[in-house]
Formats: structure tokens, sequence, C-alpha cells
């Protein structure tokens, strides 16, 4: 025990023993067994009567004491509590000792140093390389043209449908169009012949007012019939032409590939519903699971690398939450040029360069690391002992922990008997 510990206990049990006699004699004097209260020189006091006689004065209370002594277990137990050794208290031990405990120790092996880190991976599309074909409204699909994994061009009918809501919506159109040519003929020829009082100006202003609210119909008929997928060719075609065709096409708005086709021909869907889903693989992400321990080995923008694959990407984003169940955290690396060979979901193995690459690490067994709170310790052999050395746990494996420390690298370290290494390192005992 540390000896500034050991003269503490000693100064409580000394003013424990005093206050103990101090209250020994306190209580003497107060008649309760003491010595006689009044002695006389030569002769005794003549003895009073029973009726003159005085009650005996009672005892004092022994709270006093008692709460004294409490006092002063509390305190030792307080101190035997806190008696626990610092980190760089060596443990004096003698190789009789080690051998009687059953301690054992293992030079401390440097782990290997590498480019890199490796970690498994899983090939994603950026969200905004990716998109979905819905339908804009309801109807029967008649064709699918592309099938998954096509690769597709900005413009290419993807599938036709036979939608009665698209005949509906080319209806609606049709008249708002209709109408704003009359009034548009209307208003030219009232135009003319208000001048020589034909036509009253009253009249002007109200078939003016006509056409412009017709105009502004026929723009908002000519947007929807745009939003649900037709081209500006086959909307003047159904101006000329005044027939309907419910024939409504998806296009294809990207050059990419189709990841995902949900529906098949005959099949009958609602409005919204989703067709494709359609990607652009360049760029590509790979979300790389590291082990939290790891993550703060590493720093945006830093170089991946993917076993087997001639591509080279960077660190763009480092998770700030991690996964429950596998205690990791996603490293986001981009890859602007990747391989052809790299598709959506395929699983990879990365390769990280830290950023801590110069710091020296070292592995040792999972049995020869303390925990004390958050912090670790190993026990690192010294000519008298042992020394608890603190180091910083990098990754924890089943078998064995990668750590980092103030080591020089030829030190040895205990493997065995550590447990009772811990209990004299926190003065519980253990090594005799």
């Amino acid at each position: 025990m540390h000896p500034c510990i050991c003269a503490m206990l000693r100064w409580l049990l000394g003013v424990s023993i005093l206050s103990g006699a101090g209250a020994y004699h306190s209580v003497g004097r107060n008649g309760c067994g003491g010595p006689a209260r009044h002695r006389l020189s030569g002769r005794q006091r003549p003895a009073k009567s029973p009726r003159s006689a005085k009650a005996p004065r009672p005892a004092k209370s022994k709270k006093p004491m008692l709460r004294q002594l409490t006092i002063t277990t509390a305190c030792l137990a307080a101190l035997l509590a806190c008696g626990v050794a610092r980190a760089s208290d060596e443990l004096a031990i003698s190789q009789v000792q080690a051998e009687r405990v059953g301690i054992e120790t293992s030079p401390l092996e440097q782990q290997p140093a590498a480019m890199g880190l490796s970690f498994p991976g899983k090939i994603t599309v950026p969200p905004d390389r990716t998109r979905l074909m819905n339908a804009q409204l309801g109807g029967r699909i008649e064709r699918l043209l592309v099938r998954t994994d096509t690769a597709i061009k900005v413009g290419d009918v993807l599938a036709e449908l036979q939608s009665p809501a698209l005949a509906h919506a080319q209806a609606e159109y049709l008249v708002a169009y209709n109408k704003e040519r009359l009034l548009r003929t209307n208003l030219d020829r009232e135009q003319q012949l208000a001048p020589y009082g034909a036509v009253p100006k009253k009249q002007v202003i109200i078939t003016q007012n006509e056409y412009d609210q017709a105009r502004a119909t026929v723009a908002e008929r000519r947007q929807a019939l745009s939003h649900v997928g037709m081209t500006e060719p086959q909307i003047e075609k159904l101006t000329t032409s005044q027939v309907l065709d419910p024939k409504l096409t998806l296009i294809s708005p990207i050059d990419g590939v189709v990841l995902e086709s949900t529906t098949m021909p005959g099949q009958t869907i609602e409005a919204l519903a989703p067709v494709f889903r359609l990607a652009q693989l360049a760029p590509l992400w790979v979300e790389v699971q590291v082990p939290a321990l790891r993550a703060e080995d590493f720093a945006v923008g830093a170089r991946v690398t993917l076993n087997g694959h001639d591509c080279v990407g960077r660190v763009v984003s480092i998770g700030s939450s991690v996964e429950a169940t596998s205690q990791t955290v996603i490293v986001r690396a981009e890859f602007d040029d990747p391989d052809p060979d790299l598709r959506p979901g395929q699983m990879v193995e990365a390769r990280i360069a830290p950023s801590t690459s110069g710091k020296a690490e070292w592995r040792v067994r999972s049995g020869a690391m303390v925990r004390r709170g958050s912090d670790a310790f190993v026990f690192v052999q010294t000519s008298g002992g042992f020394v608890a050395t603190p180091v910083k746990v990098r990754e924890e494996l089943p078998q064995f922990a990668v750590v980092s420390g103030s080591f020089r690298g030829d030190e040895r370290i205990a493997v065995r008997g550590v447990a009772a290494l811990k209990g004299a390192w926190q003065g519980l005992g253990g090594v005799e």
C-alpha cells in the first residue's frame, strides 16, 4: 500500500485509541466503575443515614464515544476504498513470488506496419445518382422495352402504358385550346369594329378578360400533359390532329443502367406506382464497416483502395453513430472512376490509409489487459517487479487486441497471473 495511506491509517488508529481512553476516564470520574470520588486524609467521612443519602448520579451517555468510533471506522473504510495504486507505481514482486502465483511474461509484439487497414465494405450508388421511375397516371402496362441491367441513354423509351386518365387529360387540354382559339378570333373581330361604334367598349374589355383566362388555362393543361410524360412533339401532334392518344410512355431522364424492374406486361398499376429504378454507375460509393475503436484513425480525404480492383477512391464521410449489433461505424469512400466489374450491392475488401500511419502499434493477448473504468492497462515487467502502463485500444479481437502506448519495443508484459497483479495493484492483496 502507498506510504501516505499507511501513515494516515496509523494516525487514525492513534486518534481512535486516545478517544476511547478519554471516554473511559470520563466515565470513571462520573462514578460508573472508576475510583472513589472522595478520599479523606486519615479518617473516613461518617456514613449518612439512609433517609439523608442521595440517590447515585446516573451515568452519562456513551453516545459521544460511539459516535467518535463510528467516524473513525468510516474514515478507515474510505481510505481503504481510495487506496488504489497509481498507474506509475511499481509493484515490488520478486521472481519467487511471481512463480508462486503463476505470473508469466511474454515479449511485447509489434503490430506489422501496413499501407492501410482492410475492412469489409459494400458497393452502393450515391443518392443523387439514382432515379425512381413512376407511372404518373394509372393504367395497364402494354410493353416493357428494357429489363434489369440494361444500359440506357437519355430519351430512351422504357415502357408503354394504356392510360384512360391520360386520354381525359388530353381532352381537357383540347377543350381549353379550342376555347382559347375562339376567344382570340372574337377579340380580334371586336377590336376591329370598336372604333366604328359597332361594338361597345365594355364588350371588348369582357372578351379580352375571357381570352386571358382561356390562355392561362391552356398553359396549365399543356404543363399537366408535360408532367405526365408527354414530350413537346407529342403535344404538338395532339394539338394539330385533335385525336386522343391514351398511350403513356416512360422515358429515361439519365444515362445509366436499370437496377430494378418491378412490373410485368399486362399489369394494371395505380398513379405514381414505381416501375423502374435507374442509376448512374459513376461515381460509386463503398460503405466500409470500421470498428468503432478504429474510426478516429481515419480522416476525410484519406486514400482508399479495393483489394483485387485497380481503382483509387477517397473518404468522403465518417459516420457519427455506431451500429448497435456490430459496433461498427460506416466510413464512406467515393470512387470517381470505378472498375466496370464493380456492381451495387457487391461486397469488397477496402483498404484505408490511416491518418496515424507513423504511430507504432502493438499486439497483446486479450487476457493481458486490465481495465479501470474506461482506461486499459498492461503490466510491464521491470527489474524490481511490474508497472501498470496505460494503453489505448485501437482494435479488439477475440484472441488479441491492437494497442498503442509509450513503449520502446523490448518490454515484456504479464500474460498469466494478471488477476493477482491487479489485486496487488489495487491494494487488495493477491501476491504474497
